[in-house]
């Protein structure tokens, strides 16, 4: 009965939801009390069909708090509090009403949504992440030397552990539900299937990030999956190389793994050429744009990954080869919102096109005094967003800059390090810690900083090159560790000039 339930349901779900504009703009309401809470407003990031964003929710001096936000159809929240990142799903005209005692904080949180097929949706999420959250971050922490086999039996593991406790847990509450609201157990049962999904792409996700794929594949056992034979169904005819549209719309993690997977899964990522024969230089936007027209058929899909790889091509190569492919695909987008996202993209990042005058901005530095980039013309300036939490850029700091740093010394060179990420304190601290040279300044609250705006930053480290006349050389500019300092022909020796 369980199977027919659920593969009825997905059917029935499929069917008439699928129909909709996922795309199209919603909203949905925060609000709730919190107690003995000390900040002025608390943060959460959401996702989206393209980049995650970042909203604060102001709290009043009572405790109690109330707003609206953007949400395009179903989307995962999270919710910076306790120091850690909640997660929950949120959907179009939603009100999740939230509830805690800052002092006594896993014990009293509790966030409903009106409604009780949402509530036990909730009630499951938070059950999950208090059970899992821990053990999965502990993934990240496998030893180097373990062979990739034994890493794949750790995560897959996790992988049915977890499954098994969201079935557990679907089995109990589906007692709880009369038999004669037949509707709710439906919907309940979607969720069911969403959440099952989720964390398929979640632990395969994993293994992306730690080149195990397409080698190995997370998989349910017959344990794990007992009372989701329609799942287990699905996932044995899941393949890395299959499309499947209800995912893209209402699974992130789906997102995610197959915007790695297009980009990255080549027919031939390595070649010899017969001298003189000539071999396409490093462009990627350009081999995106034409591998996702030929291999991929669903329209919404394959729009949607020519606009995000346009987006993450202005914020990672050159500007100039990006915007070649921006006026191909702008041609081609059918979707209305799709095409005037990226219009309002272009228009907003044109402005660092090379050659054009770098935005001006004035930050504090560490001794509280206001540093302008005007103060620094006539000078060649290579600029480092980083954070004082971003692994790659502390990487860099202890490996790359002083040597950078050392080599153009009382040279008309000057390193401008921004951070984003941290309060003062922790950006103080760290700057001690980690002996970070040359001119040190803060813009708190990264993506909401009007300087980080004005740059396009929306992953760190990112650099910046400006030349002696205040003109962007390149908005995506090398790393400290590309730079070949014996060669004399790296771009900033070439501005020197």
């Amino acid at each position: 009965m369980i199977r027919f339930a659920l593969l009825t349901c997905t059917i029935f779900y499929y069917l008439f939801a699928g129909a909709q504009d996922y795309f199209k703009p919603g909203q949905f309401v925060i609000k709730g009390r919190v107690k003995n809470f000390k900040e002025p407003f608390f943060e959460f990031g959401i996702t989206s069909y393209l980049d995650n964003e970042s909203h604060a929710v102001p709290v009043q001096p009572d405790g109690w708090f109330e707003q609206s936000f953007p949400v395009q159809h179903q989307q995962d929240l999270y919710l910076y509090l306790h120091d850690d990142a909640l997660t929950f799903t949120v959907q179009d005209k939603d009100t999740l009403v939230l509830e805690w005692d800052d002092e006594n904080f896993t014990s009293s949180f509790s966030i409903k949504a009106g409604g009780e097929y949402r509530n036990e949706e909730l009630s499951l999420q938070w059950l999950s992440f208090r059970h899992f959250r821990e053990p999965f971050l502990k993934l990240f922490q496998m030893e180097k030397t373990l062979s990739p086999e034994k890493k794949y039996a750790r995560v897959n593991e996790l992988f049915n552990q977890h499954v098994e406790m969201i079935s557990d847990s679907f089995q109990k509450l589906q007692q709880l539900i009369l038999a004669e609201r037949k509707g709710r157990k439906l919907k309940f049962t979607e969720f069911a299937n969403r959440q099952i999904t989720s964390l398929l792409f979640q632990y395969s996700n994993f293994l992306w990030q730690n080149r195990m794929v397409p080698q190995f594949k997370v998989q349910l056992t017959k344990d794990s999956s007992r009372y989701f034979d329609a799942l287990e169904y699905q996932f044995r005819n899941y393949q890395y190389g299959h499309l499947n549209e209800f995912w893209f719309r209402d699974i992130p993690e789906y997102r995610d793994f197959i915007f790695n997977y297009i980009r990255f899964q080549k027919p031939f990522n390595s070649w010899i050429s017969i001298p003189p024969g000539k071999v396409r230089e490093f462009d990627p936007t350009y081999n995106e744009f034409h591998t996702t027209l030929g291999s991929v058929p669903i329209s919404n899909i394959r729009d949607w990954f020519l606009l995000k790889s346009i987006l993450f091509g202005f914020g990672h190569y050159d500007f100039t080869a990006v915007e070649k492919v921006y006026g191909e695909t702008l041609a081609i987008l059918n979707n209305p919102w799709m095409k005037e996202t990226l219009q309002n993209h272009y228009n907003a990042v044109k402005r660092l096109k090379p050659g054009n005058p770098a935005p001006s901005f004035t930050l504090k530095n560490e001794n509280g005094q206001p540093v302008s980039l005007n103060d620094f013309k006539g000078k060649v300036v290579y600029i480092g967003f980083w954070g004082v939490f971003c692994g790659p850029c502390i990487y860099d700091i202890k490996n790359y800059v002083p040597q950078l740093h050392e080599n153009y010394k009382n040279k008309e060179v000057v390193f401008i390090n921004i951070c984003v990420d941290a309060e003062e304190k922790q950006w103080k601290e760290a700057l001690v810690k980690y002996k970070l040279d040359g001119i040190n300044l803060i813009a708190e609250g990264w993506t909401r900083h009007p300087v980080c705006q004005a740059y396009n930053i929306s992953s760190i480290p990112h650099y910046v090159l400006i030349d002696k006349e205040g003109k962007i050389a390149n908005n995506n500019a090398w790393g400290p560790g590309r730079n070949d300092l014996k060669s004399g022909k790296n771009p900033i020796d070439l501005l020197l000039r």
